[in-house]
């Protein structure tokens, strides 16, 4: 199966960095613009087992075919994002400030989307040590003001 494999080589590092690199590039360009095939080439990236998972993502949004009008779009990399326990909930607080800033802009252009991406990542901020906790909710204090 395409999409499993685009999944195993997506988290590749080390010696298989090329190999990963060269999967993104042929997924996408097989992809030919048909927008369910993008939207798992965006959530495969926001769910990959890499170190630098969020800087990766934060140029996704740039991507030429991303848009924050496309509810799809925003969850397939959005919320794929928040689902990735380990840059997400990274004790940095880096994860949850990236989330903030997209709901941010995101409120500005679908406030339902954004209400939803809320709820599915920031809301359940009590179920989470001190630290992070405060992390998720000052992200929740500053989106109510």
């Amino acid at each position: 199966d395409k999409l499993a494999a685009f999944n195993i080589l997506a988290s590749m590092s080390g010696e298989g960095e090329s190999a990963r690199e060269e999967a993104i590039r042929k997924f996408y360009d097989e992809a030919e613009g048909d927008s369910l095939v993008l939207d798992k080439w965006f959530a495969v990236q926001a769910d990959a087992d890499l170190p630098d998972v969020l800087e990766r993502v934060e140029k996704l949004v740039n991507h030429p075919d991303f848009n924050l009008t496309t509810p799809n779009r925003c969850r397939a990399l959005i919320l794929t994002f928040s689902a990735n326990a380990a840059p997400f909930h990274d004790e940095s607080g880096k994860g949850y400030k990236f989330i903030g800033d997209m709901l941010e802009k995101l409120d500005k252009v679908n406030s339902k989307v954004a209400a939803r991406t809320t709820a599915s990542c920031l809301i359940g901020w009590k179920k989470y040590n001190e630290t992070r906790a405060s992390l998720m909710k000052a992200q929740l204090e500053r989106l109510k003001s």
